[in-house]
Formats: structure tokens, sequence, C-alpha cells
């Protein structure tokens, strides 16, 4: 009974309390952590295009598409090459996938942990194919 008093009372607002009107999306704004930069040169990225992707912790296929996921990416997502990473000193995992334009790899690296609900984001950048 207390509880739906004060949800009641939280929802109730003075009428000078109100926007003064309508809220559109740039009013809308959402902190990111800023993320560092990956200790790989590019031609290093890109020779995991042909190595066998070394997961890490992101090993179990399931927790890879949740990671993916949370990152934007469908579960259809081909991973071009991954491998375990520090990045300013906190663990992580490289993943390579495909890019927009065609011919450009978007190297992502993510905690260990990484989930749809936590990707744990440490750097990315995009690089092309030669």
């Amino acid at each position: 009974m207390i509880a739906v008093g004060v949800g009641t009372a939280a929802l109730i607002r003075l009428p000078g309390e109100a926007s003064s009107g309508p809220r559109s999306f740039d009013a809308i704004t959402v902190a990111s952590a800023p993320t560092a930069v990956l200790p790989l040169s590019e031609p290093e990225i890109l020779e995991l295009l042909d190595r066998r992707p070394e997961y890490g912790p992101l090993t179990d296929p399931v927790r890879r598409t949740g990671c993916l996921a949370g990152l934007g990416y469908p579960a259809s997502t081909q991973i071009l090459g991954a491998r375990e990473i520090t990045v300013s000193g906190r663990p992580g995992v490289l993943l390579l996938v495909p890019g927009t334009p065609a011919g450009n790899v978007i190297a992502l690296a993510v905690a260990p942990h990484c989930s749809s609900a936590d990707t744990g984001l440490l750097a990315d950048t995009t690089v092309r194919r030669p």
C-alpha cells in the first residue's frame, strides 16, 4: 500500500514542473565510455585474417553471439579473425568483423566478459583490406 502511494506521488507533477514543450531526440544525450587505441598496427590487425581465430574467453558460440548482439551486430555476423589482446593494461578479445563498404574490416576489442548486456568495449577501429 505504501509503495502505491509513493509511486503515485512520484508520477504527479505540479504545473510548474512540466516541460515547456515536446522533447525531441536531439535533446537526449547518452554518455559512453571513451575507448582506447588498439595496440596493433593496421598490418598486424590484417594478419589475423590469415590465421585461425583464437577466441579465448569467447570460445562459446552462444556467448560470442550475445557479445555481437550487444555491439549491434546480428547473430549471422561472420567473425573474420580473433585473438586475445591487452588494451591499456586491460585484458580483452579482439574480434574482426566485416565492415561497410565492402573491403573494410572492423576491429573490436571487448572485455573477456562481453555479453549482450555489457560488451565492455575497450577499443575499436576500421581498417581497409589492401
